[in-house]
C-alpha cells in the first residue's frame, strides 16, 4: 500500500481520536438546526469554489491537479485539491469522534454533533463540484499522472 494512504488514515484516525477526547467541539451559540446545517455544507462547496477557483489562477499552481485521491501527497502546494479532500475526511471523523464519545457517556446526541460533518460533507462537495468546474485544469481519472 502507498505510504500516502498510510499518512492519511493517520490523520483521520487522529481527528476522530481529537473527537472522541475533545468536549463540545463546536456549538453555536443559537443551538444547531437543519436549516443551519444546510448552510454549512452550502458554504463547504462555495468556499472550496471560492478557494479553489483564486488556486486555479495563481502561477505557482500545477499545470494540471490530478483528481483526489488517498495515494497523493495531502501537501502539494500546487494541487490544492488533495489538500481539501483529505480536509474533508477529517472534519467527518473528528463529528463520528464526537458522536461516539456522546454515546459512550450516555448523553443524548443532538443536531450539534452533525455540525463539523456537514462542513467535511461539503468540502468534499465543494471538491467533486471543482473537478467540474475546472475540468480544463484537472486530469481526467483516466490519465492520472505519477506522484513527483
Amino acid at each position: 500500500m502507498n505510504a500516502w494512504i498510510w499518512v492519511r488514515l493517520a490523520l483521520v484516525l487522529l481527528s476522530f481520536a481529537q473527537g472522541l477526547l475533545i468536549h463540545q467541539l463546536v456549538a453555536p451559540p443559537g443551538g444547531v438546526s437543519l436549516p443551519l446545517l444546510a448552510g454549512i455544507v452550502a458554504f463547504g462547496v462555495f468556499g472550496m469554489i471560492f478557494v479553489v477557483g483564486l488556486q486555479r489562477f495563481n502561477p505557482r499552481s500545477s499545470p494540471e491537479w490530478r483528481q483526489p485521491s488517498w495515494s497523493i501527497s495531502p501537501f502539494l502546494l500546487g494541487e490544492p485539491l488533495q489538500f481539501f479532500h483529505l480536509g474533508g475526511f477529517c472534519m467527518i471523523a473528528v463529528g463520528l469522534g464526537e458522536a461516539v464519545r456522546m454515546l459512550a457517556l450516555g448523553e443524548s446526541l443532538t443536531l450539534s454533533v452533525l455540525f463539523a460533518p456537514a462542513f467535511g460533507i461539503g468540502v468534499l462537495l465543494g471538491v467533486h463540484v471543482c473537478t467540474v468546474l475546472f475540468r480544463g485544469k484537472t486530469a481526467s481519472p483516466n490519465n492520472r499522472w505519477r506522484a513527483p
